[in-house]
């Protein structure tokens, strides 16, 4: 009798220690919860960067811009962009607030527009972002994810638009590294399946957070690409809910 207890007590302690991997795997939805976490992380954050457009030809056209953000971990974040440079695209605009409110600045008419759902497509000051990738609603509020493929550092997740939902991808596959929960790659696609845009991302880890220091976003369907790179970036900065606002979205930015 004691040799039978002693042997399904080992047999089930074997069973536990095999199956307890799969009970502390992580399923697709954790891990895309764990993306939006990181991206979240900081309580603001305050950017200079460059957008730098490269058509076809290889010709390149660069911009300034300056980015403010302020991030939650229970709702969707707000984020300002204001371009610094060319001249001519100074001051122009991009507010996005939770719920999906956008609003675009645009100074030649002294006019800030709402961005309605029908305008997410819409290319952003002819770039390859659209309206819709500047906006900050987290990923989980959108999409279902499932984990396809992994390697010993990789989750490649499929994300499915939910139902209801009106981002602009029904479909989207994303490389996670499984130690920083970061994104390194996603392909992005229309509503017939078919590949539309892919993006690529540098990160760094500055102040303690890993940033995405260098984003490359290119149209498939144009052979268009966007290059999108942070050249100073300040977290957890003194920032007042004012500046995340239709009035301080029509204010001039200052150019050294």
């Amino acid at each position: 009798m004691k040799r039978l207890i002693t042997r399904v007590w080992i047999g089930s302690l074997i069973v536990l220690v095999f199956l307890s991997p799969m009970v502390c795997a992580m399923d697709g939805n954790a891990v895309l919860n764990k993306v939006d976490e990181v991206l979240s992380a900081s309580t603001t954050s305050v950017a200079s960067a460059t957008m730098t457009l490269v058509d076809r030809g290889g010709q390149a056209r660069e911009r300034g811009m300056v980015v403010w953000t302020k991030h939650f971990k229970d709702k969707d974040d707000w984020s300002l962009l204001k371009f610094t440079s060319p001249a001519e695209l100074r001051n122009l605009g991009f507010l996005s607030l939770a719920d999906d409110q956008m609003y675009l600045y645009l100074p030649a008419f002294d006019r800030v527009r709402r961005i309605a759902s029908t305008a997410r497509k819409e290319s952003f000051a002819g770039s390859d972002l659209s309206n819709d990738d500047l906006s900050t609603g987290k990923y989980t509020h959108h999409y279902d994810a499932r984990i396809t493929q992994e390697t010993e550092t990789v989750y490649v997740l499929d994300l499915d638009r939910k139902a209801g939902s009106d981002r602009i991808y029904a479909r989207v596959r994303a490389w996670v590294d499984k130690e920083r929960f970061t994104v390194s790659k996603m392909e992005l696609y229309e509503d017939t399946d078919k590949l539309w845009k892919t993006s690529e991302m540098v990160h760094e880890q500055i102040q303690g957070y890993w940033t995405p220091v260098q984003i490359t976003m290119k149209d498939v369907t144009k052979d268009h690409t966007t290059i999108m790179k942070i050249t100073e970036i300040a977290y957890d900065t003194d920032l007042d809910d004012s500046v995340f606002s239709t009035r301080y979205l029509k204010r001039n930015v200052k150019v050294d």
